[in-house]
């Protein structure tokens, strides 16, 4: 029991730091990605991707720290072994991985949320440069 709740423990907690990791890299190649070809239709997407991203990075920051916590309560719970504190460490990571579990859903309540925002604004764009091309050949 010592040595599995120290392995899963630390299995956690790098699976923590590797999420983090790679949301750092996703987010910086996100931000530094080159301008389009339509200046204002992607600064207006920019805009709205730029609020999105800050929001999903802190929850998910949050979403890797806990993972981490449970990481720790785990390694405690193997180190102090059987007794009141290891039910309450183990307890308290399954109330914690469902607490990661809602934010996870919410995260991609959030993300879907988004892209049919960005999808409905490309279509009035697209929609509105259509208009406005056919009214200038009526012209």
């Amino acid at each position: 029991m010592f040595a599995g709740s120290l392995l899963v423990g630390f299995t956690i907690i790098l699976v923590a730091l590797w999420l983090e990791y790679q949301d750092l890299v996703n987010t910086t190649h996100i931000i530094n990605e080159g301008p389009p070809a339509r200046q204002d239709f992607a600064e207006a997407l920019r805009v709205i991707d730029d609020r999105f991203v800050r929001v999903r990075r802190r929850w998910r920051l949050i979403i890797h720290l806990l993972l981490g916590v449970c990481g720790g309560l785990m390694i405690a719970a193997g180190w102090v072994g059987p007794g009141a504190f290891w039910i309450a460490a183990w307890t308290s990571v399954a109330l914690l991985m469902l607490c990661i579990l809602f934010l996870a859903a919410a995260d991609a309540l959030r993300t879907h949320c988004h892209q049919a925002r960005k999808l409905n604004q490309a279509r009035f764009t697209v929609s509105g440069r259509a208009n406005r091309t056919a009214d200038s050949d009526v012209v």
